[in-house]
């Protein structure tokens, strides 16, 4: 059965930032061939538009002729795609039922380990806010007037280990925390293992490190190739010396670029994590309630409030990210200002 994916928001987030990146390599990467060029003296007695137009067609040869700006390149380029590449790992699943809807209750799973299911990590704003709903639906935590949250030491007994574990935090004013709640977080990957939703992945290291000697190779023959390049003479043999730079720009870039891709995507506190078989059968359910809610629009507008009215139906379509406007009203007033906890 081919493989699925979540839509989660965090995948659009990233694809924006890699746009973002693309954008400010391409806007540096003009900026450096006007400025070099000028320091060549290639513009002397040519009018703006020209200066303009062959600055943009010169971009790569501009960046070879010194090297270092193509590695800051490559580097940029590697980083950028390798979170991407690691967002998609994380969000993509194993069907095993082919459900398309999913319809009953996730009662069992806390907001916590749904959120962890789906992008195989736990993000700041909408996982508190959905663990603190799924909290006071339990009874464990109450909203004082102005949306402030407190313990209210009832009914402590009905909740899982990550509810007692923030239900503590809230008692200590710690909701907010960043460095309380990173320790927190590692601990809900901690217990998805031991109850065999997610296991530990290996080998990706092996793949990283064969790029190591080809990255480092790069540097000397690029600088033999670039010093060859600067012996030709390009007005009488243009096609060798326009075929060393881009040997050149190509020999340093590639490597970095590759190198860094991989070791960006291995970066997640030094483990990469993959769903087990339950796992799977588990996101594939998350995923098809995920499209079952989404017929039901009114969630997306639904108030803490309605919390009880909508059972564990709105605690899920906030980790699901159905509904932000509870997210930004329990932070807000809970001061909880940080979007993602640390690694």
């Amino acid at each position: 059965m081919a493989k699925s994916r979540f839509k989660t928001r965090l995948s659009k987030t990233q694809r924006r930032n890699n746009v973002l990146g693309i954008l400010a390599a391409v806007a540096g990467s003009y900026a450096f061939s006007l400025g070099f060029g000028a320091f060549l003296g290639i513009y002397e007695n040519w009018d703006i538009a020209e200066v303009l137009v062959i600055s943009m067609i010169g971009i790569p040869f501009m960046l070879v002729m010194p090297l270092a700006p193509i590695g800051v390149i490559a580097l940029l380029l590697g980083a950028q795609r390798g979170k991407a590449k690691r967002v998609r790992h994380s969000s993509t699943f194993a069907p095993v039922q082919g459900l398309t809807y999913y319809r009953d209750s996730l009662d069992k799973l806390s907001p916590a380990l749904v959120s962890l299911l789906v992008d195989l990590d736990i993000y700041g704003y909408k996982d508190i806010a959905a663990m603190l709903l799924r909290m006071h639906n339990k009874g464990a935590v109450a909203f004082e007037k102005g949306g402030r949250i407190i313990a209210t030491n009832s009914e402590a007994s009905l909740l899982d280990s990550g509810e007692r574990e923030l239900l503590a935090l809230v008692q200590a004013g710690k909701a907010g925390n960043k460095k309380a709640l990173a320790a927190w977080k590692q601990h809900r990957f901690i217990e998805a293992e031991r109850l065999g939703y997610i296991q530990k992945q290996s080998g990706h290291h092996k793949k990283r490190d064969r790029l190591l000697v080809p990255m480092l190779l790069s540097v000397p023959v690029a600088i033999v190739l670039w010093g060859v390049m600067l012996n030709t003479d390009f007005y009488e043999n243009p096609v060798p010396a326009l075929t060393l730079l881009v040997a050149v720009g190509a020999v340093l870039a590639v490597p970095w670029y590759l190198f860094v891709r991989e070791s960006v995507y291995i970066n997640r506190g030094d483990v990469c994590w993959q769903r087990t078989p339950l796992g799977n059968e588990t996101a594939e359910k998350i995923a098809g309630l995920s499209r079952f809610m989404h017929e039901f629009s009114v969630l997306s507008e639904a108030g803490k409030e309605q919390v009880k009215l909508w059972d564990d139906y709105l605690v899920y379509a906030i980790v699901l990210e159905e509904n932000e406007r509870i997210v930004k009203e329990i932070c807000r007033q809970n001061r909880i200002r940080y979007r993602r906890y640390a690694h």
